[in-house]
């Protein structure tokens, strides 16, 4: 066919920019891209598994960790709360373990924490008072009820310098109920230092106070390692917010004591501002701390002097190693410390070997020319209190 001329007499010529072309250049683009993809699916496919299999690790471990977050949270929750409620008040979580008939130690019983605080080898430290400073120290400011908690909850002790004063404490109390039975059954007067997570909490400390012991609150707190001290426990890694909380679900477990000291907490007590938060709560309501001194690095003791917290220390752990014949020393030892710098605080636990030994040496004190004292006598005498 001829071509049409144009004015000039010169042949039409087709545009290269017709449909026809501009379809045909998409598709050539389209199947050099598609090409492209097919050359490199099988590395786009090893990328894309690599990246779910990523993914789902980070998903997996975010899980799960929200998941045991959020359980711990949920049982220190539920145990705080039936600690309020107090023992066997229609609760509806379920109820702690029932302890063995037969004590062992506090990690024997199943479903509890493992109860050590040293590393083998590592001993506690026994800590011996350095001379009260001359002077004698102002009393600490009464409570806003016009009286101090650690004197109402006191058990009456008149002469604090006729004898040199041995202050027995006995901790993890109420966990074991025939056993903790057996020690404030003993004679005293003795200090019981009861755990919040206890079954029966009211109830045993009314026992125990009947039976002229004092009474002490034993705050579960984080302790170095891997070992639990409890449901409601205190750790470095929790806000001030969670410390008053825990702190103050724990001093509404049970009524009655004159103050508290840590259980484990060798981690947490050397943990100043932890520490402080505890203090600052014991001081309105007129409590009492002794610092257990799980640890050398304890702040406890210190940090109650600044902030005008009534405090004692522990100077002899009674069963670090639970023998006969090993308890039998460490009361020698508290003896002697006790006629050396007037007073001593010894702590021990419902052990079998602990009971038989107190069984054996508390009828001998006044013998000895020692005084059997309570804690709230030491910390009198401590501070040259009347």
């Amino acid at each position: 066919m001829a071509s049409r001329k144009n004015r000039s007499g010169k042949a039409n010529r087709r545009s290269p920019k017709t449909p026809k072309t501009r379809g045909g250049v998409l598709r050539a683009r389209f199947g050099a891209v598609a090409a492209w993809f097919e050359r490199r699916r099988w590395l786009a496919i090893v990328a894309g598994v690599l990246l779910l299999f990523g993914g789902s690790l980070v998903g997996g471990y975010w899980i799960a960790e929200r998941f045991d977050t959020a359980e711990h949270d949920r049982l220190a929750r539920d145990t705080l709360e039936e600690m309020k409620r107090g023992a066997g008040a229609g609760s509806t979580t379920a109820a702690p373990p029932q302890p063995p008939a037969k004590y062992a130690r506090i990690e024997d019983i199943p479903g509890l924490p493992k109860y050590t605080d040293v590393e083998p080898g590592n001993p506690r430290p026994t800590h011996e008072e350095k001379p009260p400073p001359a002077g004698k120290p102002a009393q600490p400011a009464a409570t806003a009820a016009g009286d101090q908690a650690w004197r109402r909850n006191a058990v009456p002790f008149r002469d604090l310098n006729a004898r040199p004063l041995v202050a027995i404490v006995i901790d993890d109390v109420g966990l074991d109920r025939p056993r903790s039975k057996r020690a404030w059954e003993l004679p005293g007067p003795m200090t019981m230092s009861f755990l919040p997570y206890a079954k029966d909490l009211r109830e045993q400390a009314r026992a125990a106070r009947a039976r002229g012991h004092e009474l002490m609150l034993h705050l579960p707190m984080e302790p170095n390692g891997r070992n639990d001290p409890g449901p409601g426990a205190l750790l470095v890694t929790m806000s001030d917010a969670e410390i008053r909380q825990r702190t103050a679900a724990a001093l509404d477990s049970f009524e009655g004591f004159a103050g508290v000291n840590n259980h484990m907490g060798s981690r947490f007590t050397a943990f100043r501002p932890g520490m402080e938060t505890v203090l600052r709560q014991l001081k309105p309501r007129g409590l009492m701390f002794l610092d257990s001194r799980t640890t050398a690095q304890s702040v406890g003791d210190q940090t109650a002097q600044e902030l005008g917290v009534p405090g004692i220390v522990r100077h002899v752990f009674l069963d670090d190693e639970e023998s006969l014949e090993a308890v039998r020393r460490k009361l020698a030892e508290a003896e002697a410390l006790a006629r050396r710098q007037g007073f001593v605080v010894a702590i021990g636990h419902p052990h079998e070997a602990t009971l038989q030994a107190l069984a054996e040496w508390l009828p001998t004190v006044q013998g000895k020319g020692l005084a059997l004292a309570p804690a709230t006598a030491v910390l009198r005498k401590r501070n040259g209190w009347d």
